[in-house]
């Protein structure tokens, strides 16, 4: 039976904890470590988004370490940006599909494929670049996710219909799963229009060849593809968690329903909270959003989902948070090492962003809600 009201304030997340499990407010260069640390919710997981803006995640986690989990990877509208081959750096058409209807290609284009090309604006970075950079900021930060990386069959490269190239993204993609599997972190995916894809990738990678915990970002799937995934053999189901979020599932109209089905689907113990935002502006009241409508599709009071909200983003980010706390603590400890003082941990115990042309990112086709920047 569904209560009467579900309203809530940004309150009700530093009273309970709740974190947010993936925004991108290194896009809003205004002060933002202070506005981050400001913020009612427990922790925001920082998402890192391409080569370009790794060292401004990395800047945020130094700068508010209690409250920002670092995150990682290239997220799809990037891939054409990132070489997996030497050769591909070199040769950018070779990242980038035609649309099934024929009516661009990559030739049409030999501006976007200068900015591309070796020593252009937009220069695809060779593998030896952003390979090594991204293992050493995991190494560097054994509490930071990989993420945000992903599949999505809507991407198309600004001022053009050009795609990120397919066959690309799905080999990028399992890099990333191989890369977080090896050091055993949690990992944040986008996922449009690819989730049988994604799905038969996990399948044939299994528990071994798969990171300890997987989010799906935003899920904007099928209540039946909620099963598939939680029901992936091996144990491997146990690790998947779904993510929702007001900016991608429910500002649209006509978007709600489905989310509220999406949510009373997803078990409690797998549902996680997020923003998505680009700015710290928006990051409580993107969580608060999510929170009533959590509670509205579960029929609980708000007070019941915020619990259980916190509970499932301790669970799935336990090993980035106890990680976070040891690295406090040995800072800590150097700290008074020299004259024996006593300190208290200040933390009191527990889309992609700008011009995405500007930056070459891509735009999301059919006009549906945007992320990275709302521009699609």
């Amino acid at each position: 039976m569904a209560v009467a009201a579900v309203s809530a304030d940004a309150s009700l997340l530093r009273r309970f904890g709740i974190g947010d499990a993936h925004c991108h407010p290194q896009d809003d260069g205004e002060d933002t470590a202070r506005r981050i640390l400001a913020l009612s919710a427990a922790h925001v997981a920082v998402m890192g988004t391409r080569l370009g803006d790794w060292a401004d995640v990395e800047a945020l986690a130094q700068a508010a370490p209690h409250k920002v989990i670092p995150c990682f990877g290239v997220h799809p509208w990037f891939a054409h940006r990132h070489a997996l081959h030497p050769d591909q750096a070199t040769q950018p058409a070779a990242l980038l599909d035609a649309p099934a209807n024929g009516r661009d290609s990559p030739d049409r284009h030999p501006a976007l494929l200068a900015a591309l090309g070796p020593g252009g604006d937009l220069a695809v970075a060779a593998p030896e670049q952003w390979r090594p950079r991204l293992r050493e900021l995991l190494l560097r930060h054994p509490h930071a996710l990989v993420g945000e990386f992903g599949l999505d069959r809507a991407a198309v490269v600004p001022g053009s219909r050009l795609q990120p190239g397919w066959d690309h993204q799905l080999a990028l993609t399992e890099a990333h799963l191989a890369l977080a599997a090896e050091l055993r972190r949690p990992v944040s995916m986008h996922c449009v229009q690819g989730y049988g894809h994604l799905q038969d990738m996990l399948r044939r990678l299994g528990p071994e060849g798969c990171p300890p915990k997987i989010m799906l970002h935003s899920y904007g799937g099928s209540v039946d593809l909620v099963k598939g995934f939680t029901r992936l053999p091996g144990g491997l189901g146990e690790r998947i968690y779904f993510s929702f979020s007001d900016v991608i599932n429910g500002r649209k109209p006509g978007q709600r329903a489905k989310l509220l089905q999406r949510l009373a689907a997803v078990p409690a113990e797998r549902l996680l909270l997020e923003s998505d935002q680009n700015s710290p502006a928006g990051i409580d009241s993107g969580l608060v959003y999510i929170l009533e409508a959590v509670a509205e599709a579960r029929g609980v009071s708000v007070e019941t989902a915020a619990e259980a909200a916190a509970a499932t983003f301790q669970d799935f980010f336990q090993s980035c948070l106890a990680a976070m706390h040891a690295t406090a603590m040995g800072a800590s400890n150097g700290c008074n090492s020299g004259d024996g003082s006593s300190s208290r941990n200040g933390s009191g115990g527990a889309e992609e962003g700008g011009d995405l042309a500007g930056c070459g990112g891509v735009g999301k086709g059919g006009g549906g809600a945007s992320e990275l920047g709302r521009q699609a």
